[in-house]
């Protein structure tokens, strides 16, 4: 009779021990997720993810090409929201090392480039993409349907501002602050919070979070 008692009771609590390890995740295959700029081309042919610059030219009517990746392994029953940040601020400038190149650049506002004003972005269907302007950020929402892994791309128009001759400079970042490169592959998820909505996360990875684009 003990037997026929105790047998359900092992048999629920083994299914219950299965449910548990079939949702505990890594990070990134649950509900947090990653986002960066796609591969670049190394100089050897190699696809590395790797911060970068690009230079456009203010009266281009070409925009600028931005391929995203959003690394998911489960597809979920909501979209996810990334954020592009637009940092221009002096701490940021000053923290990777650009605010005062010998070409005196990014020493005054002058330099720094404004969305609306010396460029616009453009989703992949190439409407323009409304910023959001917080108290004191200021950043772009990329939105990933139901957290399906992709390379969305995104495009950068020059708004052939005149008021300038010099050159003007933005960095799009997935972080608000500098990450310090890794080294490693091991090491590349250790990384900075891009967003926290509650629902999920997304972070980003600091071998590819930034680029600097500069309108001259």
């Amino acid at each position: 009779m003990k037997k026929n008692i105790f047998l359900p009771l092992i048999i629920a609590l083994l299914f219950a021990s299965c449910d548990k390890d079939d949702q505990s995740y890594p990070d990134g295959y649950d509900t947090h997720y990653y986002v960066a700029y796609n591969y670049n081309t190394s100089s050897t042919g190699s696809l590395v993810l790797q911060n970068s610059s690009h230079t456009i030219d203010k009266n281009t009517s070409t925009p600028l090409e931005l391929q995203i990746k959003f690394m998911s392994e489960n597809p979920r029953d909501f979209d996810v929201k990334a954020r592009l940040y637009v940092r221009n601020s002096h701490y940021f400038l000053r923290a990777i090392g650009v605010t005062a190149p010998p070409e005196n650049y990014f020493v005054t506002e002058d330099s720094l480039a404004v969305p609306g004003v010396d460029f616009q972005l453009l989703d992949k269907n190439m409407n323009v993409m409304t910023p959001v302007r917080g108290d004191s950020v200021t950043y772009y929402e990329i939105v990933f349907p139901n957290a399906q892994k992709t390379v969305e791309t995104i495009y950068l128009q020059p708004l052939n501002n005149e008021d300038y001759n010099h050159i003007r400079c933005v960095w799009l970042s997935f972080a608000l602050h500098k990450i310090e490169t890794r080294i490693s592959e091991e090491m590349v998820k250790y990384t900075s919070l891009n967003t926290d909505a509650g629902q999920y996360k997304v972070s980003t990875i600091s071998n590819s979070y930034y680029r600097r684009i500069n309108i001259r």
